[in-house]
């Protein structure tokens, strides 16, 4: 996915929300701020992809400020928080009449999840009631069904986490494709990038009980960057059967390089380019499913 205009104020932002938390040096704050705008002045273009200018961006800003991860306390706080609620959106997942009706309400519980994300202009990363937001919320774009039907006994499937506290939320529907037989193998970032979950994160919240395996991506790239990921999850990438991926910024980068194999990306809609992308309005859930191959 190509940047819109609307992906310059969010770039701009987040850097300025990230570099307070990263730093109270006040030279280096500017020093940060200004290398930020440089770089984006040369390499905003119509061809820019969002999510690979706010890698740039990131790994900046961690040099120029010294910390190497400016949202740690926000994470660890995300998942005690998110595993606070779990039981209450585990219960709803449980007393589904059937295993189509619990993936699919462990998917709506996975996309409530990825409203844990900060610094977006007018979004709220607060998770409010879940039972109530989950009871009343349905997706706009729905494709559950169709990946339920391919998620049979032996399938390999990679599921793509995003952010941490989100990644609790991610552990209900990992259960499910394990209920059915599926080989998940579920990836986390190698190294910071926003509030992305890694392995750290995963541990914190007991998916390496859950999944078959956990690796990283072996990259702090935001999104999936496959020139900068690891032999060992690239195996994992172009071997699986199925990837369901979570977040906007999965779609913005696997939407470049091409899905290597059919594809779910289960997602909140939190910003006008994605959603002008998708054909879905702000603030709803997506489950689209793509063929092998998807590029826009």
């Amino acid at each position: 996915m190509k940047v819109g205009y609307q992906c310059a104020l969010c770039l701009v932002h987040r850097a300025y929300n990230q570099i307070l938390r990263a730093t109270e040096d006040r030279e280096r704050r500017f020093r940060a701020l200004s290398e930020v705008i440089e770089m984006l002045g040369r390499e905003f273009t119509p061809e820019a992809v969002p999510s690979l200018l706010g890698t740039k961006r990131d790994r900046m800003i961690r040099r120029i400020t010294g910390n190497p991860d400016p949202y740690y306390e926000l994470k660890r706080r995300a998942n005690r928080e998110a595993l606070a609620m779990l039981s209450l959106v585990e219960a709803l997942i449980e007393v589904q009449p059937t295993p189509l009706e619990r993936f699919r309400m462990a998917c709506k519980a996975a996309s409530l999840g990825n409203i844990i994300e900060y610094d977006i202009p007018g979004h709220s990363a607060l998770v409010e009631d879940p039972v109530r937001r989950l009871e009343g919320e349905d997706f706009y774009i729905d494709d559950t069904e169709a990946f339920f039907d391919r998620a049979d006994r032996g399938v390999r499937v990679l599921y793509l986490t995003d952010n941490a506290g989100e990644i609790a939320f991610d552990r209900l529907l990992v259960r499910e494709l394990r209920r059915l037989g599926c080989w998940v193998t579920v990836a986390v970032k190698g190294g910071p990038a926003l509030n992305d979950a890694l392995m750290e994160d995963a541990l914190q919240v007991g998916m390496g009980d859950i999944a078959s395996e956990v690796v990283t991506t072996g990259a702090d790239a935001i999104g999936v960057n496959p020139e900068e990921c690891s032999e060992e999850f690239l195996e994992r990438l172009y071997s699986s059967h199925l990837i369901l991926s979570k977040g906007m910024a999965n779609w913005e980068t696997l939407t470049e390089f091409g899905t290597p194999t059919p594809t779910l990306f289960l997602l909140r809609v939190k910003c006008e380019p994605v959603a002008e992308n998708l054909g879905a309005p702000l603030g709803c859930n997506v489950a689209k499913l793509v063929p092998k191959g998807f590029r826009l």
